[in-house]
């Protein structure tokens, strides 16, 4: 049996119907051989929770909220609680709104990584479709927002 190269860690709060898309593609469009996922729950005590509880192929690990914790503080916490049971050569981080459509991403970004021993890291950015007219409109936006700050200061 193949040794996993990744550990997919993927933090969840409260989104039941994300979190279930989210996996089901990770499941249908990942090699187990790969990778292995952790999900951690922050507390949601909700039908997530639930949820996650009856996948016996995840590693899930159920957190507890300290009170007044902002969510980006609860996010970190989430992870490094899962960094804590990393064995693999390589970690990634996804939210759970990350949508996984290709069988060949996860390849795709162990190729990158191991291609050159200088990279440290690789990821993507946030890939949607925009209309070309929505892209000459940015680049317009960015043009007079510094010739506005060059001309007003």
């Amino acid at each position: 049996m193949t040794t996993p190269q990744v550990t997919i860690l993927i933090p969840n709060y409260k989104t039941l119907e994300l979190t279930k898309l989210c996996l089901r593609l990770i499941r249908k469009n990942t090699d187990p051989t790969l990778a292995r996922v952790i999900v951690i729950d922050n507390d949601s005590a909700d039908e997530s929770l639930s949820y996650l509880r009856t996948l016996t192929w995840i590693e899930l690990i159920e957190r507890q909220q300290i009170s007044h914790e902002s969510p980006s503080l609860s996010h970190s916490r989430a992870l490094d609680l899962a960094l804590e049971r990393v064995t693999t050569p390589y970690v990634l981080s996804i939210h759970t709104d990350t949508l996984v459509r290709n069988k060949e991403w996860l390849p795709f970004l162990l190729n990158e990584i191991t291609s050159d021993a200088r990279i440290a890291g690789v990821g993507s950015w946030k890939l949607e479709a925009k209309p070309f007219y929505k892209h000459i409109i940015k680049l317009a936006e960015r043009f007079f927002a510094k010739n506005l700050l060059f001309t007003i200061g």
